[in-house]
């Protein structure tokens, strides 16, 4: 695939809370089809960034564009085309499964004559089926977590934001999960995903970036990154490229 930046730019993005900058200038594209790793150690402003993204935070300066489009959290079509798995979910435990699926499909205005056929696929693919009338407050932690997946799956959104979205999922449904997402890049969705599993991003990112302290600090192929660094693997690469970047005190 071709590097051909369109579906998301962001330039710039800048975050505060108080006194605490949180995000100092964070910039990179995506391009449509791409899985776009975005790493980096406990609060250097990965989430920040998805929630920016998401529309649940206002940035204080910047500029982002979805589609060729200018977007800010108040422009509700575009938002439409984005769908986004927290790194701490939220859900309403008074529904069972299917009927929070279909709340987040209402969300979302997507037909009613597509609906069981997306329901029937999720719960079967990530062997949720049993839970299915079940409801959410009876799920365990990785059964939420196929929820949330699926549902942000089932959006077909043309932007897929994922933070950390295998937190307590078994390995064999994270392994179909995996081979999912690359058939919906393959279709054209550009995804940002932002983790801390080295050896997930290796395994599913074509491109990343390293955000160190709110800024994005290296980014690019991960093939021609790791070999420019003399390195075999992205672990080598990022514990590499974050000690060198870190504070003294703090390396």
């Amino acid at each position: 695939m071709c590097y051909n930046p369109g579906m998301l730019e962001v330039r710039d993005l800048r975050k505060s809370f108080g006194a605490r900058e949180a995000l100092k200038g964070v910039s990179f594209s995506l391009a449509p089809g791409e899985i776009y790793g975005l790493l980096g150690p406990n609060g250097a402003g990965k989430t920040t960034t998805l929630k920016v993204l998401a529309g649940l935070l206002a940035a204080d300066g910047g500029s982002l564009t979805v589609a060729g489009e200018p977007y800010h959290r108040e422009h509700h079509e575009l938002k439409k085309s984005i769908a986004y798995v927290p790194d701490q979910p939220f859900l309403y435990y008074k529904l069972t499964g299917e009927e929070h699926l279909n709340f987040f499909l209402d969300l979302y205005r997507v037909p009613y004559a597509r609906r069981r056929e997306k329901a029937d696929f999720y719960f079967r693919y990530f062997e949720f089926e049993e839970y299915r009338s079940e409801l959410v407050e009876n799920y365990s932690a990785g059964t939420r977590q196929k929820l949330l997946i699926s549902q942000a799956l089932a959006v077909e959104p043309r932007l897929l934001l994922l933070d950390e979205p295998l937190v307590s999922i078994d390995p064999l449904v994270g392994r179909k999960f995996k081979m999912h997402l690359r058939e919906v890049a393959a279709r054209g969705t550009a995804v940002l995903f932002a983790t801390h599993i080295l050896t997930l991003a290796q395994e599913v990112c074509r491109r990343i970036g390293v955000i160190v302290d709110g800024r994005v600090i290296v980014q690019g192929d991960l093939a021609r990154l790791m070999d420019l660094a003399g390195q075999g693997s992205l672990e080598e690469f990022y514990f590499q490229t974050v000690l060198e970047h870190e504070k003294p005190a703090e390396a």
